[in-house]
C-alpha cells in the first residue's frame, strides 16, 4: 500500500465513524417534535402545522419553538396559534410551556400577542415583551414561579 492509499483508507474510516455517530443522533426536528408533544400533552406534535380548534370549528395554523430561556439545559416551548377566532384583531395566541420542578409541564402566559425575548432578566429567566396592535407592549417577568405582568407598556 502506498502513502496515498494509506491516507485514503484512514480518511474513509474517519468518514464512516463520523457517519455512524451522526446517524445515531436523532435529528433536531424529531427531538423538538417530541418535546413539543410532551409540553402540550400531544395537542401539537411538530414545529409547525395545523390543528382543529373546536371552539372556532376550524383548522388553525400554529408554530412552535423549543428554547432554553434560562440556560439550565431544560427546554421551554413557545406555541403561537394564528387565527382571529381565538384572539380577535391580534390574530395570534401565544402560549409558553415550562417544565416545573415536579417534572410536569405548566402553561404560562396564554394570551393574544407575539412574544419577544428581551435581554433584561429576573431570577435567571428573560423578560418577555408581548407585541400586538398599537404601541403599548406589556412586559412579563419571571417571579421565581411563573411569568407575571411587570410593565404595562415598554
Amino acid at each position: 500500500m502506498n502513502h496515498c492509499q494509506g491516507h485514503a483508507v484512514l480518511l474513509a474510516a474517519c468518514f464512516a465513524a463520523t457517519a455512524l455517530c451522526h446517524a445515531a443522533e436523532p435529528p433536531k426536528d424529531a427531538a423538538d417534535a417530541r418535546i413539543i408533544a410532551q409540553a402540550t400533552g400531544g395537542q401539537f406534535k411538530a414545529a409547525k402545522g395545523k390543528y382543529f380548534e373546536k371552539g372556532c370549528n376550524e383548522q388553525l395554523d400554529y408554530q412552535a419553538e423549543v428554547v432554553d430561556l434560562n440556560g439550565d439545559g431544560q427546554p421551554e416551548v413557545f406555541i403561537s396559534v394564528q387565527g382571529s377566532c381565538l384572539v380577535g384583531i391580534t390574530g395570534v395566541q401565544m402560549n409558553l410551556f415550562i417544565k416545573a420542578s415536579n417534572g410536569r409541564w405548566q402553561r404560562e402566559c396564554g394570551f393574544p400577542g407575539v412574544y419577544s425575548i428581551l435581554k433584561s432578566r429576573s431570577k435567571g429567566f428573560p423578560d418577555i415583551e408581548v407585541g400586538g396592535p398599537g404601541n403599548c407592549f406589556p412586559v412579563w417577568r419571571w417571579n421565581g414561579q411563573l411569568y407575571a405582568p411587570h410593565k404595562k407598556c415598554r
